[in-house]
């Protein structure tokens, strides 16, 4: 074809790209292809002065009314995105129409690709440099060591590494923060999400070191918060107006940057490379006899760089993995509010970003480059004054990071991670479910047309959506309510938890912990027993004033609002559409209201005798519900609600994790640090969990004070493979506090921490399991009438370690095969109290000590347990996180927001000021059945009232 005029090229382009605009409303393989071959027809007739100055006739260029950026990739000699290329980004009214250069940086008035755009840097060189250079193709897909490289020049211009992260991302928190890109305009959000835990990651990386037993790394820090002070952040980073006097627990002065000690050649005395000091039998010694880590030791430094990289880049610093498909993301603001595809594919109509690649979304290959889904900013789902329409942040967006070993969005969903496979391979420990469905229809996951096999390198064989281990017909992990009603995560985490803090109020508090920074509760939408969620003043998305709900430090949630029929509404987010909120009290109070938007008007009352018997006080009065009366005990004025967070009974099933093994080796290979982006010498071997269940968890108190729902996690067992191929000996470490891994303790428990589930359910259906009734947390007559005497042998054998006593099949069922404790069980709430089960015990290496486990492919040995059972080899009974007089067998990595506040509740323990297991008085309550709490009347797990409960509640 002919070259052709600015002008003519620019008619006939807009021509080519209108035919484009409708090829990418198709779908599928003819869609890609199709948009292919316009896109080679596109650059060859009206394009070809964008080409990079091949001979191209640019004299009709006209920068004046349009940019150089707006013609080539939007085909438009305007400059307000009218051609039908690439999308207007950011339409929002005052700044509708950007120019591209504002965001992006480059040369508006450049006539060709060379001059308007920024060049790479040498390091990252161009995609032949990346095909044959790992690193150069590391750091580009990644983006994790650019602001490392030195200043550069190309062409007589001198270029910065933040010039050229500002042109592939001006969302990176590195450009914001420099005043480029995004941060030009939103300085204050830039300020606070490069503060938050969601940028530093340092929950994770201080949170491990905390849990190692290593001592803090920034003096100001060494004991602060009972010593959980954060220390290590992927970037260093200082709060400049940090006041020791007035911070709130869990604030502190400066982050370091986490340290890298695997680089490849560096020569330093503590470095991994080459260095003698790492091998497998020096190790040995870097264990305090307490059980912590020897700060600043080899093995510590190890365990250090193993965090880093199976643990490290779930952050806004960088773009994390970014190589297949559930992992495609960008870095800092542009990771959430412009996301990338599922398989990583540009859904952009730029003709010029490649629609192909990558041409596997399970595995990209060098040099290929994951894209956007739509050159689009979404937010929160509204229609702005000039029109445009501004989509909702999904629940994809957050699925990437938010999955993985927390499981967050999977369990929101009701998908529950088999990271072995065990429940389709029949090896489920300890009992296989009498049915379930895999992932392998579910299109959220895998999508027919892109074709993707693995979501987060995983297939559907291992994301199981359905189990049912007691037969009743019931999916034993079902999805949250939220989910179900349409809502999705930004519906509760708005502003405040996902900007690090409330945007402009001159301050970016450094936190530690992940609470410390959620400012959301379930309070804040549907009140509390005793009164309905308060409201301000506020406008919401629309611009509509009115009264509106806050979150804990009083910011106004913007999409939920009193109206003018008193009751309470959520506009979502993320679709618009409305919802009723009902509130805690008329639950429990019947106050005559029903749900208003329902179908079949007045067919949905909000008042439950359930939930009034469950939440309400004992007091005989009307005004406050029914209350968990008993005939046999009386405890006047008594409400689970006074010290019970709401997930405690709510939260249908838990994810547990029973053993975690962590192995690195010395490796010379393609290994890259995704802090530095250096070349390392050090790899991940393994990362395997040894048991998984939904069906198990225990009370605790959490950072609030409140009794909660806890979870095994950070379980871990460490070794390494060194320089010569030897293998270490296992590892477990003790907290900073000395705690999880002790000596002194009668089988250590390692780490147990209080965990938000995302299973939120209020009621039992025909489909569904529903909350955490009665029976799960209570003994009650029937369950000591039919169980007694087994009860009683079996809290001999644990409370002595008798464990080969223990009546293993019973247990199979009864702790194995027993959601919600259908069996109304004794076992199971001795389990619940956090005295322990017995079916997760482990020997010194960590590998399980069981008769019944039968997997020949057992994590970590690969050998069924029950063909080397030894009950002599048992080391650790990991969900036995307390003694029955209050002493902690486990590590907490989180204070208590209110020093003091659960002195009553964890009584018996030396770490009152910390979260953790329940105490003397509670366990001795819950589970012994001489001296504590027996009930005459309760709900049993399917909802069902028992016992005398039908003479409080009616029949």
């Amino acid at each position: 074809m002919g070259q052709l005029s600015g002008e003519q090229g620019a008619v006939e382009a807009t021509a080519e790209l209108e035919g484009l605009a409708a090829v990418e409303r198709e779908s599928g393989l003819v869609r890609v292809v199709a948009v292919a071959l316009v896109l080679l027809a596109f650059a060859a007739l009206a394009l070809s002065g964008c080409g990079g100055g091949a001979g191209g006739d640019t004299a009709g260029l006209t920068p004046q009314s349009s940019t150089s950026c707006m013609l080539c990739h939007n085909g438009t000699l305007s400059g307000d995105y009218a051609g039908p290329g690439i999308e207007n980004p950011h339409p929002f009214p005052g700044a509708a129409n950007l120019d591209c250069a504002t965001c992006h940086g480059g040369n508006v008035a450049g006539d060709t690709k060379e001059l308007a755009h920024v060049p790479p840097p040498p390091q990252i060189g161009d995609r032949d440099f990346q095909d044959v250079n790992a690193q150069a193709y590391f750091n580009r897909l990644t983006l994790v060591g650019i602001d490392k490289f030195p200043d550069y020049t190309v062409g007589g211009t001198t270029y910065t590494a933040l010039d050229y992260l500002q042109w592939i991302n001006p969302g990176d928190l590195r450009v914001t923060e420099a005043g480029l890109g995004c941060g030009q305009c939103h300085a204050p959000h830039s300020d606070s999400v490069a503060h938050s835990l969601l940028a530093t990651s340092s929950g994770i990386f201080s949170g491990a070191s905390f849990a190692s037993g290593v001592e803090n790394e920034v003096p100001a820090s060494v004991d602060l918060w009972q010593d959980t002070a954060a220390d290590l952040g992927w970037r260093a980073v200082v709060d400049p107006a940090f006041n020791l006097g007035t911070a709130q627990i869990g604030e502190v002065s400066e982050l370091i940057e986490y340290p890298v000690f695997s680089v490849r050649n560096d020569p330093a005395p503590d470095a991994i490379h080459n260095n003698a000091a790492y091998n497998a039998a020096n190790l040995l010694d870097d264990v305090q006899a307490d059980g912590r880590l020897v700060t600043g030791s080899e093995l510590a430094n190890l365990y250090h760089e193993q965090v880093a990289f199976t643990c490290g880049d779930c952050h806004l610093g960088s773009a994390g993995a970014n190589n297949r498909s559930g992992d495609y993301r960008s870095s800092g603001c542009t990771a959430c509010h412009m996301p990338y595809s599922l398989g990583g594919r540009s859904g952009s109509l730029d003709p010029h970003v490649n629609k192909l690649e990558p041409l596997d979304p399970d595995d990209i290959d060098d040099p290929e480059w994951a894209h956007v889904r739509a050159h689009k900013i979404v937010s929160v789902k509204k229609t702005l004054s000039n029109g445009a329409t501004v989509e909702g942040m999904d629940d994809l967006t957050c699925a990437g990071c938010h999955q993985g070993s927390n499981r967050t969005v999977m369990q929101y969903w009701g998908i529950r991670l088999d990271q072995n496979e065990n429940v389709r391979k029949n090896r489920q420990y300890p009992a296989n479910p009498v049915s379930f469905t895999t992932t392998q229809n579910d299109t959220r996951l895998f999508d027919p047309v892109l074709g993707n096999k693995e979501f987060n390198g995983r297939d559907h064989r291992q994301y199981l959506a359905e189990e049912d281990y007691d037969g009743d017909g019931r999916d034993d992990t079902p999805p949250d309510v939220h989910h179900e009603a349409g809502m999705g995560c930004i519906d509760c985490h708005g502003s405040n938890d996902l900007h690090g803090g409330k945007v402009g109020d001159g301050r970016s508090e450094l936190r530690s912990r992940q609470e410390q920074a959620v400012a959301i509760a379930c309070e804040s939408c549907h009140g509390t027993a005793t009164a309905y969620a308060p409201t301000v003043a506020g406008t919401s998305y629309a611009g509509q004033a009115g009264q509106h709900a806050t979150d804990t430090e009083g910011n106004v949630l913007r999409h939920v609002r009193r109206e003018g029929d008193g009751h309470l509404y959520l506009y979502s987010r993320l679709t618009g559409v409305k919802h009723f909120v009902p509130q805690t009290l008329d639950t429990i109070v019947d106050n005559g209201v029903v749900n208003p938007l329902s179908t079949v008007p007045g067919s949905e009352p909000v008042y439950s005798a359930s939930a009034s018997y469950a939440m309400g006080r004992i007091d005989g009065l009307a005004s406050t519900g029914i209350g968990p009366q008993q005939e046999d005990w009386v405890a006047t004025g008594f409400s689970h609600t006074d010290r019970l967070d709401c997930a405690t009974c709510h939260a249908s099933w838990t994810n547990t994790c029973m053993g975690c093994h962590l192995e690195g080796e010395y490796n010379q290979g393609n290994n890259f640090s995704n802090i530095t982006g250096d070349r390392i010498v050090f790899r991940e071997k393994f990362a395997d969990f040894v048991y998984q269940s939904p069906l198990m968890f225990q009370l605790g108190v959490d950072h609030n004070g409140e009794i909660a729902q806890m979870s095994a996690n950070t379980k871990t067992f460490f070794r390494y493979n060194d320089l010569n191929g030897a293998r270490s000996e296992v590892f477990a470490f003790s907290d900073r506090n000395v705690a999880g891994n002790a000596p002194s303790a009668n089988f250590p428990a390692l780490s147990h921490n209080a965990m938000m589930a995302h299973s939120i359910r209020g009621r039992v259906d025909s489909e569904n399991e529903g909350p955490r009734y009665c029976v799960a947390c209570h003994l009650t007559d029937d369950a000591i009438t039919d169980f007694g005497s087994e009860y009683a042998s079996f809290r001999t054998a644990i409370q002595t370690g008798d464990y080969d006593s223990l009546n293993w099949t019973l247990l199979q069922d009864h702790i194995g095969r027993n959601p919600g404790n259908q069996l109304n069980s004794p076992m199971f709430v001795h389990m619940v109290a956090g005295l322990g089960s017995g079916m997760f015990l482990f020997d010194a290496g960590g590998a399980p000590v069981n008769p019944l486990d039968i997997d020949p492919q057992r994590k970590p040995l690969n050998v069924a347990p029950s063909t080397v059972y030894d009950p002599a080899d048992i080391v650790y009974d990991l969900d036995r996180i307390v003694s029955e007089t209050g002493t902690s067998f486990a590590s907490n990595n989180h204070p208590l927001l209110t020093p003091g506040v659960a002195d009553l509740l964890r009584d018996g323990a030396s770490d009152l000021n910390m979260a953790g297991p329940l105490g003397t008085t509670l366990t001795e309550l819950l589970a012994n059945p001489s001296t504590g709490l027996v009930l005459d009347s309760w709900y049993n797990a399917d909802g069902q009232p028992e016992g005398n409960a039908s003479t409080f509640v009616g029949p």
